[in-house]
């Protein structure tokens, strides 16, 4: 078996991981919307903040952020139709470890070991299609664009591109901001007030999403949303910090601030009251 031919297995994975993610961004209703926890915006701030290619984005994309936002989930779409139809498929790897190299310089810069961040491992994948002749690869794509010239083959694409984007835009739907809370009584506890040691978070559930409560050495209790302000994954107890293990982002358990990493944000509190032995969840309001 050819390198070529025992390389498709990892191609049509790339090609396909890359096509899903500009799908899910446009299909997520916060990435474009100010305010939102996914919101491109933030991200890229977080991105940028303290890390050797920050620069880059503060200079082309943080300015614009929903244009930035939009021609990147369209590439990373591009892309992966690209690779996955074996057509142009070196120029598009170039594209893609240019993508993921610029994201290790960034975004997953400050994750610690470095091999839990995933762009260094796409960056690597995407080597072996860059330095091999595309003439060996496999195509995957119908007969219909196989056969065609340079140039219709580009618009079918284009199009399938182009079409793909839109039916995630479509699909989309209008952002919904979380509904605030208030503490109360009268409703379900989140968790005994004996279970919330002092140092200790213990991880709950309020309206559906996850979160911590943290009881202080003074003994109040707070509670903190577990969903990390700078892309949206949950962090999780380690060590004496709240951890994001997507990015690396740190969080002090006591008040939610940031302590390192990408998050430039605190973590979003949530009103909670100790009555009767109880820690009662927030209600709607």
């Amino acid at each position: 078996m050819t390198a070529e031919r025992a390389l498709v297995p990892l191609r049509l994975f790339l090609g396909g991981t890359f096509a899903y993610a500009g799908l899910q961004k446009l299909a997520d209703p916060g990435y474009l919307q100010a305010g939102a926890p996914s919101y491109i915006g933030t991200q890229l701030e977080g991105f940028a903040r303290d890390t050797p290619a920050g620069w880059v984005l503060e200079t082309f994309a943080a300015p614009q952020p929903v244009v930035a936002g939009v021609g990147v989930a369209v590439a990373e779409i591009a892309i992966g139709v690209a690779v996955l139809a074996g057509r142009w498929v070196r120029p598009a790897a170039a594209a893609g470890l240019a993508l993921n190299l610029l994201l290790f310089l960034t975004a997953t810069w400050h994750s610690s070991p470095y091999f839990l961040g995933s762009d260094i491992v796409f960056v690597f994948a995407w080597l072996p299609f860059v330095l091999l002749s595309p003439a060996g690869q496999p195509a995957t794509a119908p007969a219909v664009v196989i056969g065609l010239t340079r140039r219709a083959a580009i618009a079918r694409l284009a199009g399938a591109t182009a079409a793909l984007a839109g039916v995630a835009t479509l699909v989309r739907g209008e952002y919904q901001a979380p509904t605030r809370v208030r503490a109360g009584v009268g409703q379900r506890a989140l968790a005994a007030a004996a279970d919330v040691q002092t140092g200790q978070p213990l991880p709950v559930t309020v309206a559906g999403a996850g979160a911590l409560l943290v009881r202080d050495d003074q003994g109040t209790v707070r509670c903190f949303s577990a969903t990390c302000t700078h892309a949206g994954c949950d962090v999780a107890p380690d060590g004496d910090l709240l951890v994001c293990p997507c990015h690396g982002a740190r969080f002090d358990p006591a008040t939610g601030d940031v302590v390192d990493g990408p998050a430039r944000r605190p973590l979003d509190r949530v009103a909670v009251r100790e009555r009767d032995g109880q820690i009662y969840a927030a209600i709607r309001g």
